[in-house]
């Protein structure tokens, strides 16, 4: 069981780093809800 099992997260992605879909990508075994993902620009 993971630490994140149960947990509700929200990801922010920045465009030139690491985007949010890549995030989702890591956290989607860990048990967690992703409830809100957003890549942004942040300058």
């Amino acid at each position: 069981m993971s630490k994140l099992a149960g947990k509700k997260l929200i990801l922010l992605g920045e465009r030139d780093g690491i985007p949010s879909p890549a995030m989702e990508s890591v956290f989607a075994n860990s048990g967690a809800e992703v409830v809100f993902a957003a890549t942004e620009c942040f300058v």
